[in-house]
């Protein structure tokens, strides 16, 4: 696997874990500027076994990791959902993409929602929308297409990159 890392600049894979759509970006960048590596989702069919959609998430998390040589995983944390079954299948399906980096030997950076939007808008209550809006205009790109989930997934790894930012401000210190 190729390394993407320098001292300054990595390449960070975002998932917005979901068992019937997960969404993955691709960012690489040093906290004060991103560039899209790529971005999209990965889809199960629901009426597979549970089992083997997560083996999916799994693999489609390996082959990304194999295909782009992200150095760091950075991964939606569980927010706690009124259903507390779709808690738990989110859960899994988190529990699956970190696993796949654990394979790779990826470090894993997990932030809540709240923080994920907080550092990409400026406020930990934003719509999803606008979270897109302004996950686009971090990238410098007219807009983002496809699902939300794809959104999600790039601003958890924007959201790594700006902890990254102030690691290496701090180091510098």
């Amino acid at each position: 696997m190729a390394s993407h890392a320098t001292t300054a600049t990595r390449r960070v894979l975002g998932v917005d874990p979901g068992l019937t759509v997960t969404g993955w970006g691709i960012v690489d960048g040093d906290g004060a500027s991103g560039q899209l590596v790529g971005c999209g989702v990965i889809r199960t069919k629901a009426k597979s076994p549970r089992a083997e959609r997560l083996r999916e998430i799994a693999d489609g998390i390996r082959a990304l990791i194999r295909d782009h040589g992200p150095v760091e995983l950075a991964v939606e944390q569980q927010f706690v959902a009124a259903n507390v079954r779709s808690a738990m299948v989110i859960g899994e399906a988190r529990a699956a993409a970190m696993i796949a980096a654990a394979d790779a030997d990826l470090p894993v950076f997990e932030f809540a929602p709240t923080s994920i939007k907080e550092a990409v808008t400026g406020w930990g209550g934003a719509p999803k929308e606008q979270v897109q809006q302004m996950v686009a205009v971090q990238l410098g790109l007219p807009t983002i297409e496809g699902p939300l989930d794809i959104s999600d997934a790039l601003a958890v790894a924007l959201t790594r990159l700006g902890d990254l930012r102030l690691e290496l401000a701090m180091a510098r210190s």
